[in-house]
C-alpha cells in the first residue's frame, strides 16, 4: 500500500485518487437522483397537459402587454401541435363569462392581472396557467413545467411580481395586435 497526501490507502497506480466510502455514497446518490428526476420529469410534464392533443386549451393573455406577447409566440413556435388556443382579455370578456373565468375578464375584479388558461373546462390562473402551457411545448422546453413541483404559493409571489411590473420592464402597445396569418386560426375573436 501506498501512502499519499490523503492518508493510508490503497492506490493501485501512482497518482490516483483513493476511493474513500462517501466518495462512493456520493456518486450513488447523483446517480440514483439522475434517475428518479429521468423517471419523474417526464410524469409531472404529462401530468399537466391534456389526455388527448383534441381537449380543448385557450389562453387569455393581455393583449397589449409585450411580455404576454414575447409568451405567445414563443408558444406558437413551440407548440407545434397546436394545442393551445389564444385570446385577448380585452376582446373576449363575453367568452370568458361563458367559461367561467369572469372574475377575470373586463369589469371583473381580477382583470389584467393574469394570464387565465381555459383546459377542459378547468380555470387556470398564474404560474399554473403559464406551466400548463409550457407543458405543451416541444422538447425541451416542456421539461421547464417541472417548476410545478414547486409550492404555489412560491410560484405566484414570482409571477405577481413581475406582473405587476411588466409594464415597466418590457413596455405595453397602445392597441390590441393582430395575430401573424400563419397562425390566425389559433387565435379566438379576431
Amino acid at each position: 500500500r501506498l501512502r499519499g497526501p490523503w492518508g493510508r490507502q490503497g492506490l493501485t497506480t501512482k497518482g490516483s485518487r483513493p476511493s474513500r466510502p462517501y466518495v462512493m455514497a456520493a456518486a450513488a446518490a447523483v446517480i440514483a437522483s439522475g434517475v428518479a428526476l429521468a423517471i419523474y420529469v417526464p410524469r409531472k410534464v404529462a401530468s399537466l397537459t391534456p389526455k388527448t392533443d383534441d381537449d380543448e386549451s385557450i389562453l387569455f393573455f393581455d393583449g397589449v402587454c409585450n411580455l404576454c406577447h414575447a409568451f405567445v409566440t414563443f408558444a406558437l413556435q413551440h407548440d407545434t401541435k397546436a394545442r393551445v388556443k389564444f385570446g385577448a382579455i380585452q376582446s373576449n370578456g363575453d367568452l370568458m363569462r361563458k367559461l367561467g373565468a369572469g372574475a377575470f375578464a373586463e369589469g371583473g375584479d381580477q382583470f389584467l392581472r393574469t394570464v387565465v388558461l381555459v383546459q377542459n373546462g378547468q380555470i387556470y390562473v398564474r404560474s399554473d396557467a403559464a406551466l400548463r402551457v409550457i407543458a405543451m411545448f416541444n422538447a425541451p422546453y416542456k421539461y421547464l413545467a417541472v417548476l410545478h413541483v414547486l409550492p404555489v404559493g412560491i410560484r405566484d409571489t414570482g409571477y405577481k411580481f413581475v406582473a405587476k411590473w411588466r409594464y415597466r420592464i418590457f413596455g405595453a402597445t397602445h392597441d390590441l395586435r393582430d395575430p401573424p396569418a400563419e397562425h390566425k386560426a389559433r387565435f379566438i375573436g379576431c
